[in-house]
């Protein structure tokens, strides 16, 4: 009888076509796709430079700004936020400036339609070349008014945006609404001939209830567009996220690393890659950017990620366990794959070790010497490994470029 490949067994996966990563075949599963509705194409609205300032402290130059919606461009990513346009006159500014840019990327600007003068602030966005006029019906009361009133408010409101010729968009935060009335207004908008409707909200909402609201938005939506704006409140953001394009939404905001106000929104890299893998979308972005893109975000605003931030995170391809080294090391030597969920370098991210006291049972030393040219004795592992004991009395670890000198230093005195 053949020995039972345990390792096939545990690697039955679909690889991308060029190797980059891999997806899980549980994901792949009949019954699991039977209960996806996805649309053909997804775009990202991405809201690093709007939501990214609400977070604290963060303070954008117009160089800042420029910066990043360059970067966006050139990664192909289809929407940029370039904020209240209507009333902030540093989004209005932004938003003029990126028109002499010669830019692919489109631009979307938000008019507060809740104010008095709400005509006026559309104009604004309007005279300014955006691309996307978004509507945002905010909670603020207006004397005389009935229920008939706000919902001829967003009629209004949309109608004069596409009036002007402008794709128009509109949104409230819906998640904490009466569901009938956060639909009698999308029906408004819809009547008013919005292009598209969109969800938002503080992150409030399981991820079975943000997909069955998107269902039902898009219910009613017809023909029109149902984008999500999801935040991260309970670390759900990027999950909701998903489950909305699960029910059909076609059009998701994100953030760079996730950057925005309290617990901040969906992380541009988390959902971009999500639906690259594992769902299988062709977003057209090039995803080999998203590194620098967060480093670039990191750098700008001062706020560095956890190291464990998934996909961006210092430690995310940063190996430890003395398992994984000897695997990745075997893999270099053989000019393999390390068969990880993901090749770093897809992303812009790199594979390194690091050596702690569980990488001193000789095999990794060994390797580590393969990998660079080196056939090391026994009695040079032994040593090596003594020299790594004493250097671990005051460091938790090592990193690969010390390892690397100490067996240099170790074979050379050998010789």
């Amino acid at each position: 009888m053949p020995d039972f490949d345990i390792k096939s067994a545990a690697m039955g996966v679909e690889y991308d076509s060029r190797g980059r990563f891999w997806n899980s075949k549980w994901n792949l599963h009949e019954e699991v796709l039977a209960q996806y509705d996805l649309p053909e194409k997804v775009s990202i609205t991405d809201s690093t430079i709007r939501e990214g300032e609400e977070a604290p402290h963060v303070v954008y130059s117009m160089g800042d700004k420029l910066r990043i919606a360059r970067l966006l461009d050139e990664m192909n990513v289809h929407e940029v936020d370039c904020g209240f346009a209507s009333i902030n006159k540093g989004h209005l500014d932004f938003l003029k400036a990126l028109n002499t840019e010669n830019l692919r990327i489109k631009k979307s600007a938000i008019a507060r339609i809740d104010l008095p003068d709400f005509k006026k602030g559309i104009d604004r966005i309007v005279e300014a070349h955006a691309d996307i006029l978004l509507c945002a019906l905010y909670l603020t009361p207006t004397p005389g008014y009935d229920w008939s009133d706000y919902c001829r408010r967003v009629k209004d409101a949309v109608a004069h945006g596409k009036k002007n010729g402008v794709f128009t968009s509109f949104w409230i935060t819906c998640t904490r609404w009466e569901e009938g009335y956060a639909l009698d207004v999308y029906r408004a908008a819809i009547d008013g001939g919005a292009d598209r409707i969109k969800t938002a909200g503080g992150g409030v909402l399981t991820v079975p209830a943000y997909k069955r609201m998107v269902r039902l938005v898009r219910e009613i939506a017809g023909d029109v567009e149902v984008g999500i704006h999801a935040h991260n409140n309970y670390g759900t953001a990027t999950a909701c996220t998903l489950a909305g394009v699960e029910a059909g939404a076609s059009n998701v905001e994100t953030s760079v690393n996730g950057l925005a106000d309290g617990a901040g929104l969906a992380a541009f890299e988390e959902v971009a890659m999500a639906l690259t893998v594992m769902y299988g979308l062709d977003l057209g972005i090039n995803i080999e950017r998203i590194m620098e893109l967060s480093r670039l975000v990191q750098e700008i605003t001062g706020i560095e990620v956890q190291p464990y931030k998934p996909l961006v995170g210092k430690s995310v391809f940063l190996e430890t366990p003395d398992t994984h080294i000897e695997g990745i090391l075997r893999a270099r030597i053989q000019k393999q794959k390390t068969k990880g969920f993901i090749e770093p370098e897809t992303i812009g991210q790199k594979t390194s070790l690091l050596f702690g006291p569980s990488a001193l049972g000789g095999k990794s030393i060994e390797l580590k010497g393969r990998e660079m040219g080196l056939s090391i004795s026994g009695d040079q592992v032994n040593a090596i490994m003594d020299v790594m004991r004493d250097r671990l009395k005051t460091a938790d670890s090592l990193s690969e470029d010390e390892v690397e000198d100490i067996i240099l230093v170790i074979v050379e005195k050998s010789r």
